[in-house]
């Protein structure tokens, strides 16, 4: 039964791949973490370099592999997300109106040099989807404009059009929090969506259309209107529940953003089919959204999809399912035992 507790959010954990990555890195060796990340799939790649760039045992690897090799654009790309995730961390999530001029400062001087890291990696491999990818961040950071991010879009997309990461970072552009509309962010990922063949994990970007705009809006959208509900079961059918879909590095973060918007619009069985998927492995995103722990939203979501003894009918199964969300977020001693 503790299974029904357990939670792994490390980004690591369902993916060997990756964990063998971090530990290449940490050992200082940049040819080996060249070899793991370059024999990926574009969009793996991009993922498992934002994977290593984040992680805080990379220290300057990425740096003396660029001084050494300049035409290197798996470093370029490795040390322009190292230096946004820093820059980040300087300003920190909260809204723009909520951060210091300091800190605003200091969090743009980062970026500076992000893109200038870009600009000389991208002169020499114009057609490599990682540093395109984290040139739309650095757009949206220093606040380039929508013209600037559709133009690192459209670049990135004229050789790979169904690049996930990048059309993520598109979508929040899009989005009014970051200056677009939500007609922009909701045409565009109807459209990636249409297009994405089927199986694609693209096709996500329905899911987290919906999720953004109920953010925004949490007490004026319609969120449990047919046509909605439909659209999601839609994009599920065609991206997660699509016997082509792979479980390559990034279906983590789209079944949980299926299971969110599932859960949140009511539809017990798709969120239940999602878990089931997922096991024990959550994403930071989208569960951020509902809590600053992400575990506990994410567990307080599967309890009411699941319920303690699977979703079987009953008034004492449905009172214990009840009491055991309210209380999810302070099951230490489960959270303890279950929870890496």
């Amino acid at each position: 039964m503790l299974d029904r507790f357990a939670v792994r959010l490390s980004p690591t954990a369902p993916y060997p791949q990756a964990q063998a990555l971090v530990k290449t890195a940490a050992a200082g060796d940049w040819a080996g973490v060249r070899r793991v990340v370059d024999e990926a799939e574009p969009q793996a790649r991009t993922r498992l370099i934002r994977l290593v760039a984040e992680h805080d045992r990379l220290g300057d690897l990425a740096t003396r592999a660029l001084d050494a090799d300049p035409a290197d654009a798996t470093a370029a790309a490795t040390r322009a997300v190292q230096l946004v995730h820093q820059g980040w961390r300087i300003r920190g999530d909260t809204l723009a109106r909520y951060v210091s001029a300091r800190r605003f400062e200091a969090f743009h001087r980062y970026l500076a040099e992000a893109e200038r890291v870009l600009h000389a990696g991208l002169t020499r491999s114009p057609h490599d989807p990682a540093l395109w990818t984290v040139g739309l961040v650095v757009a949206r950071g220093l606040q380039l404009g929508l013209d600037q991010a559709r133009y690192r879009y459209e670049c990135l997309a004229a050789f790979d059009p169904h690049h996930l990461p990048g059309q993520s970072h598109l979508l929040q552009q899009l989005c009014p929090k970051w200056g677009g509309t939500w007609s922009a962010a909701e045409e565009f990922a109807r459209s990636a969506a249409r297009a994405a063949p089927d199986g694609a994990h693209s096709v996500v970007l329905i899911a987290d259309y919906y999720l953004e705009k109920m953010l925004d809006q949490r007490n004026a959208v319609p969120w449990r209107r047919a046509d909605v509900r439909a659209e999601l079961a839609e994009a599920a059918d065609r991206s997660v529940r699509h016997p082509a879909f792979r479980r390559t590095i990034g279906w983590v973060q789209v079944v949980n953003s299926f299971a969110a918007a599932f859960s949140l619009f009511g539809d017990r069985t798709g969120a239940r089919q999602m878990f089931a998927m997922l096991g024990p492995y959550a994403s930071e995103f989208p569960w951020v959204y509902q809590s600053d722990y992400a575990p506990a939203a994410f567990r307080r979501s599967r309890l009411r999809a699941n319920g303690l003894s699977g979703g079987l009918p009953g008034v004492l199964p449905g009172v214990v399912d009840a009491l055991l969300v309210a209380a999810s977020p302070g099951i230490q001693v489960v959270r303890r035992f279950v929870t890496r």
